[in-house]
């Protein structure tokens, strides 16, 4: 389950010592793992398999990462696996399971009041608690508290530098959990807005933040996530959606909803798709096209977006010619040219030996852009005036 280099780095932090406050409920364990911060690891067993998370970069793309291996290497301790410089783990004198007997024989009051006093000390309980207020009260589901909850995770009032960003960034973590927990009780149509809310606000603080580590393009990978399955069970009006996805994809610098006519193909249909294709087609006709020598457009970020999505429809569609009539608006640099060889290599390992454009096929003999020429001889291109080997 983990690879060679995390079972031999867990190793050296469970002799190191680095585990703490190991603890087990109901054949589930949790606990702290001193590394460049301090991370959470819970491991379970489901339907017959190990689960596990960790708070870590690593844990957040589903990795078995070093510090599940320490945690997993601390509970079973096993006779004479430590080094005597690391003492073995004692069994505790009281445990989680005399901690829930404990708290089953106490008055509901004195829980109350025991939980509301955690409560003013920890935000985090504080705001889980306020939250599921929110998702079961008499009135329906409170998406205004959803919002603030939002908002106070991603307002972080100044600059968040490197040692404070793992905090900041699990901060906003948990109000997703917040969200994710809606769309476990059915709340589909909720649960996009809410993403849809926070996923606006997160891109907005990331130019605020030192994220070297990437936290936030975890929570914006996790974000999409709950949104995609969330569009799956609502099945929101495929127009209304293609409309804010296309919108999202173009302007964003966050790579949000990047591919979006592929990966929500099901959710839009023919209807969504359709109108996504005629938005698309739409901004596409207002890109000039670059020659050899063109500088850089200042959009180019923008540019570049609609030229992917306008290659996504394409290649959804399978048609060659019109993947290479994209690729033909931009020959700018040599390299846009092997792009557009490559294309058709791939559709020659496909459907068997291809030769070239048919004799009728304008298109790609001579492109309308500063009257650049390509021509095809023998499996060779030529390109202005320069002889390039088939790649």
């Amino acid at each position: 389950m983990a690879g060679a280099q995390s079972f031999e780095r867990g190793e050296g932090y469970f002799f190191d010592g680095r585990v703490r406050d190991l603890a087990e409920d109901r054949g589930r364990i949790a606990a702290d793992v001193r590394g460049t911060h301090i991370y959470r690891v819970a491991l379970w067993v489901e339907d017959g398999d190990l689960q596990y998370s960790c708070s870590c970069p690593l844990g957040h793309d589903g990795v078995f990462c070093k510090h599940c291996v320490a945690v997993g290497l601390a509970w079973l301790d096993p006779a004479g696996a430590k080094p005597k410089a690391a003492p073995r783990r004692e069994k505790p004198s009281v445990t989680m399971d005399d901690v829930r007997t404990w708290l089953m024989d106490q008055e509901k009051t004195k829980l109350v009041d025991l939980l509301m006093e955690q409560a003013m000390e920890d935000g985090r309980l504080r705001q889980r608690l306020v939250l599921e207020v929110a998702r079961t009260g008499a009135k329906g589901i409170d998406l205004r508290t959803y919002r603030r909850a939002i908002d106070a995770a991603v307002n972080a009032g100044e600059f968040v530098d490197y040692g404070e960003a793992y905090d900041y960034a699990h901060g906003i973590e948990e109000a997703v959990k917040g969200i994710e927990a809606l769309l476990k009780d059915g709340h589909a149509s909720e649960v996009i807005e809410l993403v849809e809310y926070a996923l606006e606000r997160v891109e907005g603080a990331i130019g605020q933040m030192d994220d070297s580590d990437g936290h936030m393009s975890g929570i914006l990978e996790q974000l999409q996530g709950l949104h995609l399955a969330a569009c799956e069970k609502a099945e929101p009006d495929p127009e209304a959606l293609a409309k804010r996805l296309f919108a999202w994809e173009l302007r964003t610098p966050w790579d949000t909803f990047y591919g979006a006519a592929a990966t929500y193909a099901d959710v839009l249909g023919k209807s969504g798709l359709a109108l996504y294709r005629r938005l698309a087609e739409a901004e596409w006709a207002r890109v000039p096209a670059r020659g050899p020598g063109d500088a850089l457009r200042p959009d180019s970020y923008q540019y570049s977006r609609i030229t992917h999505i306008m290659e996504t429809l394409a290649t959804q569609g399978g048609d060659v010619e019109s993947r290479v009539a994209i690729k033909q608006r931009d020959l700018s640099l040599p390299y846009h040219y092997l792009q557009i060889a490559e294309i058709y290599k791939e559709a020659n390992s496909r459907t068997g030996p291809w030769t070239g454009p048919s004799a009728d096929s304008k298109r790609f003999r001579r492109t309308q852009t500063h009257g650049s020429k390509i021509s095809w001889r023998r499996n060779t291109i030529v390109e202005r005036g320069t002889t390039r080997p088939w790649p």
